[in-house]
């Protein structure tokens, strides 16, 4: 192993509780409030978010977990495989420090992330990666229990959101497939391209920037049918800043709750793309964090 790799430290033990069910989560004054307004909310509502307090969130960076191919996993073996799932943490490495603030007004929710990010990274290939965040929220909550706040638990699902760079640039007309193929003028589609477009589909709509998927654990990750949320990133000053949005009250049965003056919780990720993170390497929060929703007035 790489020497620089020897702050790395494996917790699986101590995972593997947290994939039994048990809570995780950080205790309530820690959490984040989800700031009531008595104002129509938009992507571009920047000066909304002023009113709300920022919740400073701890990341940690993931260098690997069990490798596993898409559709891999036999239904009958999920439950197994949670329970052996190893995820390695590597201490040694800077994770990107995130602020997050959250605001509804009755009707709609929405939550602005800001982190860190000198180079905004916006190509997702075969050689080039991409920045990314992502909010996961539990379906239901049983009791004091939650799901494992990494990727749900069998028969506890989570809702994932996940904005991505490289969407969010080509729909702001920025992103040069060129500048990576120089050798072709527009965009060219070789066996590589190819390959990934097979195996990882196009988005949801042409202007899409995110994806919601449902999950019910390491290796089950699945696109949802209904896409309800909404999200816009913008790189500025050496940080990201991504908003996203939804209704509050969503019929989708595959999609979180949202109650005014009740708790659920959220987790976080973020991919940079700059150091070459992708799919399991990312920096996470490993706990869940406590969101209070504000009463509705």
């Amino acid at each position: 192993m790489n020497k620089k790799l020897i702050g790395i430290i494996s917790i699986a033990v101590a995972l593997s509780v947290m994939c039994t069910g048990a809570l995780f989560a950080a205790s309530v004054d820690s959490g984040l409030r989800v700031q009531y307004v008595n104002k129509a909310i938009t992507l571009d509502s920047d000066d909304l978010f002023s009113a709300a307090k920022p919740l400073d969130v701890k990341l940690i960076a993931m260098e690997v977990t069990n490798p596993l191919g898409p559709g891999s996993i036999p239904k009958d073996d999920i439950k197994t495989l949670q329970s052996n799932a190893r995820y390695v943490f590597n201490m040694s490495k800077n994770a990107p420090n995130l602020s997050v603030k959250a605001i509804h007004n009755g009707k709609t929710i929405a939550f602005q992330l800001i982190w860190d990010d000198s180079a905004a990274d916006i190509e997702g290939a075969v050689d080039t990666f991409r920045d990314s965040v992502s909010l996961m929220f539990p379906l239901s909550q049983t009791g004091s229990l939650t799901p494992s706040p990494l990727m749900g638990s069998k028969g506890e699902a989570v809702n994932v959101w996940q904005w991505r760079a490289d969407w969010q640039a080509e729909k702001d007309g920025i992103r040069h497939l060129e500048a990576r193929q120089p050798q072709v003028e527009g965009v060219h589609v070789g066996l590589s391209d190819s390959i990934l477009k097979a195996q990882y589909p196009g988005k949801p709509t042409p202007d899409a920037t995110m994806v919601e998927y449902i999950s019910e654990g390491f290796g089950t990750l699945t696109r949802q049918s209904q896409q309800n949320a909404m999200a816009m990133g913008k790189h500025q000053g050496g940080k990201w800043k991504v908003v996203f949005l939804r209704d509050l009250k969503d019929q989708d049965a595959s999609d979180a709750v949202f109650v005014p003056g009740k708790r659920s919780y959220v987790n976080f990720a973020v991919w940079n793309g700059g150091e070459r993170d992708f799919d399991g390497m990312k920096s996470i929060s490993i706990v869940w964090t406590p969101l209070m929703l504000d009463s509705a007035k």
